[in-house]
């Protein structure tokens, strides 16, 4: 079975990229403010969404979580698979409808990327997307010793997480961290020296949980994640 298929069976049968097995359990319950969680957060780096649920509840956002929450597709649309990406944005619209849904929070910049772009010119999709970053706005973080990797996803919020993260060098980390769209499955060789240059200087901080994975793999103790280096000092 090619990447492809695998990526889009993963999608359409399991509900998340990493084709894990998950209970999507209706809960016919009214959530107005959601935080779409995304695959990675939730089947390989479970510890974000903690960081990410603690600053939000520091500066007093209430929201919840979807027990239903699927994925949002944008890997099929990324792949050329628009048939099967409009699928999953059809299933979920009428999800979030049902929930009555009205905010959505998301951990992740692909997945912003994807409420964005592909849901926005659905017609029943009257919902308004928000990344976690920008509900810290006026915060300040102590960067020192860090230095910026900017996700693929997210190259227009260099600025926005500067303004933020204070005492960091205003050049960033090589930019692609090697996870990609295929490139750490089809070359994990290409990955890893993709990663490696990455992290070849000072601590990095990435806000993207995709990237966070693939780097923390490689060398756990020169990565962290944004919303966590963010909520231990709010």
């Amino acid at each position: 079975m090619s990447y492809n298929e695998r990526i889009k069976n993963n999608i359409i049968i399991k509900g998340n990229s990493y084709g894990e097995d998950m209970d999507k359990i209706d809960d016919r319950q009214i959530h107005e403010v959601i935080l779409h969680r995304g695959c990675t957060s939730r089947f390989r780096e479970n510890e974000l969404i903690e960081s990410v649920s603690e600053a939000l509840d520091k500066i007093d956002v209430n929201f919840s979580i979807l027990t239903d929450e699927s994925c949002c597709g944008i890997m099929l649309f990324l792949l050329g698979m628009d048939e099967f990406g409009k699928e999953v944005v059809e299933d979920n619209v009428k999800k979030f409808n049902r929930h009555g849904v009205k905010k959505i929070i998301t951990i992740c910049p692909g997945c912003y990327e994807s409420f964005r772009d592909y849901y926005s010119t659905h017609p029943d999709f009257n919902i308004e997307v928000i990344f976690a970053m920008d509900l810290f706005n006026d915060v300040e973080v102590d960067g020192s010793g860090y230095i910026i990797h900017d996700p693929c996803h997210a190259l227009e919020r260099s600025s926005q997480v500067r303004s933020i993260i204070k005492n960091v060098p205003e050049e960033r980390a090589n930019s692609c961290c090697g996870f990609g769209v295929g490139v750490n499955t089809g070359d994990k060789k290409l990955a890893r020296e993709m990663s490696l240059k990455t992290l070849s200087g000072d601590k990095v901080v990435t806000y993207c949980p995709s990237c966070y994975h693939t780097l923390n793999r490689v060398n756990c103790e020169k990565t962290v994640d944004f919303f966590t280096l963010l909520n231990k000092q709010l």
